[in-house]
């Protein structure tokens, strides 16, 4: 499951299948995207900044690497959670850009988490994942590029947190 919300969110233990990542917030904690924030001058329209960071997302190696652990993790099964501080507008708009390429591309949905019980009826009630007419599709696609440029030296700003025992079983 796909999950995004405040900092706070992040002492919840996710059924012990979680990864947590820390987007934007200032605790400590979580495994940092540092190359998922852009350096990108500001544009008004919000389709102009949602194909713009697609293309960022796409284009540069370390960037996608970085962008596909989060990817790879919910295929492997894993809670997710994306940690965002609130009020920060510039960080919700690259967030929210950064959840809808994943779910035109994957057909993966997110969900917002504020609160524990957020979690328990989001994890009962909430089925998310890839789609299967094009996102499956997709996922093959991107994780055999991920696997060439990871096999390459190719990392993300922080070292790769995955199951490396997966990698040959899927």
């Amino acid at each position: 499951m796909l999950m995004y919300g405040p900092s706070s969110c992040m002492n919840i233990r996710f059924a012990g299948q979680g990864i947590e990542y820390n987007f934007t917030s200032f605790k400590e904690g979580g495994i940092r995207l540092n190359y998922l924030l852009p350096n990108i001058q500001q544009i008004s329209d919000d389709f102009e900044f949602d194909f713009g960071y697609a293309q960022y997302l796409m284009t540069n190696d370390q960037v996608f690497v970085e962008f596909f652990q989060i990817i790879y993790n919910l295929y492997l099964g894993k809670d997710v959670f994306i940690a965002v501080e609130p009020n920060e507008n510039w960080a919700e708009n690259v967030l929210e850009s950064l959840l809808k390429f994943i779910q035109e591309r994957y057909g993966y949905n997110a969900i917002k988490i504020e609160s524990e019980e957020d979690y328990l009826f989001a994890r009962n009630n909430f089925n998310s994942d890839f789609n299967p007419e094009f996102g499956l599709y997709n996922l093959d696609v991107d994780k055999e590029r991920f696997f060439t440029l990871v096999s390459s030296g190719v990392q993300g700003s922080n070292p790769l947190k995955l199951d490396w025992n997966s990698y040959g079983n899927s």
